[in-house]
């Protein structure tokens, strides 16, 4: 029974609206233990023919029997594992991996063949010293000259003990002594035993074959057999089931499948190599996780930051503060003047201080640097105008320079005066508060006379104009509040005794605002905080994850000859799309841990800048870790789902 039988094989392929023929109604057999020549000048489908017997593609008419078993309709997966137990291979191009070593390249097939460690090291040794390149083992493939390649590649296919050899145009790129040296080991390896077929366009490689088919326009055209060697040489053929390149009673069967986490491990192993001889692509690759990881995980501390931060200012402020507000019925009903409120308010057991507030509409008022009227147009104010006097920005804990205008807001001898926050002040170009410092209210010069250097509690005072009541026109022209500061604990009693102690008949006249009352938005600013942010931070981690996933499909691009070779030699789709995954997954895993870090930093100087507690739950580290694990995967799908599709016939050529 033949070991290879074509019958009527036919391939035909589609180029845009035509057909080509590249294989018309083939027949051949080739025996156990033949050397074949395949001849015939370029184009005549002679690799067609190589590709289709070594199962890299398939054909479109009759049938093809390996070892007696119709492979023609054979799955994928079936394919993949009867390439990779039966046959090697050696090509023109030796595509060996040139960051690998010479040892791992070799360990190739017998990785795919989930072969244990310790038997592939009784493999490799053999495979390399027979083709002279044991001192070579550690040299990366890169540091290897032509010729040494291709024994390389002849030591790969060696290693696995195929029973069939194919080799196309394996002396195309060699000088004549590494010419000479190939023909020489494949005489060899057929006297032993081994089945070669090979295409050629050198007459010495053809001159050493057993016999020769010529094909042409796709046709075999004639064949030529030495009968009496063939006879010769098969009485003295080795059995298919021993070594080529060591003792067969130290070796596994192939045919015994290992199991498949050796598999898994491997794949893990090659990702790592890939991952560690690429360290330029993979440390930018780590970086765009780390940047798209690291913001989440600032982002998310700083939300949890900035809401603790608001929340305490809130609490503190429940503690001891609250305002008091007049109604615009109550306004036009109350004859007390506002300091006589005041006093009454401060009177009360409990009350530590008493600030007084106008707020003012900047749409009336028109603050402006520049005086009214110029042709200059200048922005709208958009800060906060208001009017109060000295105890309102004390209680506040605001600091002012000079320290002496706070007294100014109070009494400023009949003239109108204004303090300006510190944003306010840098925005319009004053530096200091000073006589010749002015601006324009109402339509009216106002002097500067002092700056508020921090706003304290009330952080609008940062962007505010606060003009002194000392010297404000019509204070009732617009309600009054006052805030009142007390003891700690005091605001819920007393915030039901100033109506009634300020307007016993019409308490409704009063308006009391607690701060504690403000506490139930706390809830509200965390979420739209962490909300806000987190988009944010997603959008930028999806990013990452697409100029990551670019960044790997142009690398499955360069990478197109080791994966040719790995399906060539029996990887199948599924562990070329696992290796580009876990890839994947280590770079994200990496970015995403190296990224929590950076974000922790990130996030500690940022507090420390803004001179807040900072605060990052394990579980946002956590997340940072696992967005980038995960981002990685997904960055690797579709890079790994492209390199699975790759046609091994067609990209080991291209």
């Amino acid at each position: 029974m033949p070991l290879l039988k074509m019958k009527g094989i036919g391939r035909t392929y589609n180029v845009g609206d035509s057909e080509t023929q590249a294989l018309v109604d083939v027949d051949l057999e080739i025996s156990e233990g033949d050397f074949l020549a395949i001849l015939g000048p370029s184009g005549s489908g002679k690799s067609t023919l190589l590709n289709v017997l070594a199962l890299l593609d398939r054909p479109t008419g009759g049938s093809y029997c390996v070892n007696g078993d119709d492979v023609t309709g054979m799955g994928e997966r079936q394919r993949d594992a009867l390439r990779s137990e039966m046959f090697g291979f050696v090509f023109q191009a030796s595509h060996v991996m040139s960051e690998e070593s010479s040892a791992r390249n070799v360990a190739l097939g017998l990785r795919i063949q989930s072969v244990g460690h310790r038997e592939r090291e009784m493999r490799v040794g053999p495979a390399l010293e027979r083709v002279g390149l044991l001192h070579r083992k550690d040299a990366p493939g890169k540091n290897l000259s032509g010729g040494e390649r291709q024994r390389l590649a002849l030591a790969r296919a060696l290693a696995t003990n195929p029973r069939v050899l194919f080799a196309d145009e394996p002396t195309g790129n060699l000088d004549v002594a590494n010419t000479e040296r190939v023909i020489e080991e494949l005489k060899s390896l057929n006297a032993q035993g081994m089945t070669v077929v090979v295409i050629t366009h050198d007459p010495a490689v053809a001159a050493a074959a057993r016999s020769q088919v010529t094909i042409v326009d796709g046709v075999l055209a004639q064949s030529t057999v030495r009968a009496e060697e063939m006879r010769t040489s098969r009485s003295s053929n080795l059995p298919a089931s021993e070594s080529y390149v060591a003792d067969s009673t130290a070796l596994v069967h192939l045919g015994q499948r290992p199991t498949r986490w050796r598999g898994i491990v491997d794949d893990v192993f090659d990702a790592l190599t890939a991952l560690t001889s690429r360290t330029g692509r993979t440390m930018l690759l780590i970086i765009a996780f780390m940047l798209g990881s690291g913001g989440l995980v600032m982002s998310v501390g700083l939300s949890q930051s900035a809401s603790s931060q608001v929340s305490e200012r809130l609490a503190q402020a429940a503690l001891d503060e609250f305002q008091v507000s007049l109604s615009a019925s109550g306004a036009q009903a109350t004859k007390a003047p506002p300091s006589d409120q005041r006093k009454t308010i401060e009177g009360l057991a409990g009350v530590v201080d008493v600030g007084l507030r106008y707020d003012l509409a900047s749409k009336d008022m028109k603050p402006s640097r520049l005086e009214p009227g110029l042709t200059v147009q200048e922005p709208t104010f958009a800060g906060s105008l208001l009017a109060a006097d000295s105890h309102y920005l004390a209680l506040n804990g605001a600091v002012v320079e000079p320290s002496s205008a706070l007294s100014l807001l109070d009494e400023s001898f009949g003239k109108p005066v204004v303090l300006i926050g510190r944003e306010t002040a840098t925005r319009w170009g004053i530096s200091a508060a000073g006589p010749d410092q002015k601006i324009w209210v109402g339509g009216q010069p106002v002097p500067v006379v002092g700056v508020i250097e921090s706003p304290g509690r009330n952080q609008l005072l940062s962007d505010s104009i606060v003009i002194g009541i000392g010297g404000f026109d019509d204070p009732l022209s617009t309600n009054p509040v006052f805030i009142v500061r007390t003891v700690p604990g005091f605001p819920a009693p007393l915030s039901d005794a100033v109506p009634l102690a300020l307007n016993a008949a019409h308490p409704e006249y009063f308006t009391v605002s607690t701060v504690a009352d403000l506490r139930s938005l706390t809830r509200g600013v965390k979420n739209d905080l962490s909300v806000f942010i987190s988009i944010i931070s997603w959008v930028l981690l999806a990013l990452a994850c697409l100029s990551s996933a670019t960044s790997m499909y142009l690398t499955v691009q360069t990478r197109k000859s080791e994966i040719a070779l790995r399906r060539a030699i029996g990887t199948s789709r599924a562990s070329i799309r696992r290796m580009f995954v876990l890839e994947g997954l280590l770079v994200g895993t990496g970015g995403g841990l190296a990224g929590g870090a950076a974000g922790m930093v990130a996030l500690l100087v940022v507090c420390l800048q803004q001179g807040w507690t900072p605060v990052l739950g394990l579980e946002a580290v956590t997340m940072g870790v696992v967005a980038g694990a995960v981002t990685g995967v997904l960055a690797a799908v579709y890079p790994a789902i492209s390199a699975s599709r790759a046609n091994p016939a067609q990209a080991i050529r291209g």
